[in-house]
């Protein structure tokens, strides 16, 4: 089969199919688009772009979020390399915001919330009235947060069993390190909670 060929299997009522159709038969001649050699030509970079990119986003529908994040970032150099779009704003193609947004998502789910965070940012920077953006954006941050209280817990809770179960004398100067780093530890974590509701009354306010 040739890469045309397969455009025109999925493609064929010039829609993607059934999320479980379309990714069987990329999935069953996927070397036939690994192999295609662009050579420039505008064509088939757009066949190959949109074969990449419909199979990252049923990928993403599909919850399989370890097998498409790679996927989308070959899609997304697609998009960046088109002849077309040299000196676009790729965000004016509307597929390629939505592979953002699967990236954003597929990231938050596998818990890579710094990654989500600068998706979600850039989207709702350009798209300052989609409250989707905003809602995804703010739920991220709390996860990004609430990780971090959950580290700051575990140091607050290990300095506290070692300074209650182990006396001043045995642990000699590192007893006083240890209580230090605990009220650190307590001081960050207010803080941070505090920054989680003020992130979510932003969000009450539509900021």
């Amino acid at each position: 089969m040739t890469l045309d060929e397969l455009y025109a299997k999925v493609y064929a009522d010039d829609s993607v199919q059934d999320s479980n159709v379309f990714l069987g038969i990329f999935d069953a001649h996927k070397e036939i688009v690994e192999n295609v050699t662009l050579d420039g030509k505008p064509e088939l970079h757009s066949k190959v772009m949109r074969l990449r990119a419909d199979y990252a986003h049923q990928l993403t529908l599909k919850e399989n979020y370890s097998r498409a994040i790679p996927q989308i970032e070959r899609a997304l150099d697609l998009f960046q390399s088109h002849p077309d779009f040299e000196d676009k704003d790729l965000y004016e193609i509307g597929f390629y915001e939505k592979l953002i947004f699967d990236r954003a998502i597929s990231n938050y789910y596998l818990k890579n919330f710094h990654a989500a965070n600068q998706d979600l940012k850039e989207l709702r920077a350009k798209f300052p009235d989609n409250d989707r953006y905003k809602t995804w954006l703010a739920a991220s941050k709390s996860q990004s947060i609430q990780t971090l209280i959950n580290a700051l817990w575990f140091v607050e809770g290990a300095a506290v069993l070692l300074t209650t179960f182990i006396d001043q004398e045995t642990m000699g100067f590192v007893y006083d390190t240890v209580l230090y780093i605990g009220a650190i530890a307590l001081f960050a974590v207010l803080s941070a909670e505090g920054v989680k509701v003020l992130n979510k009354k932003k969000v009450r306010r539509g900021a």
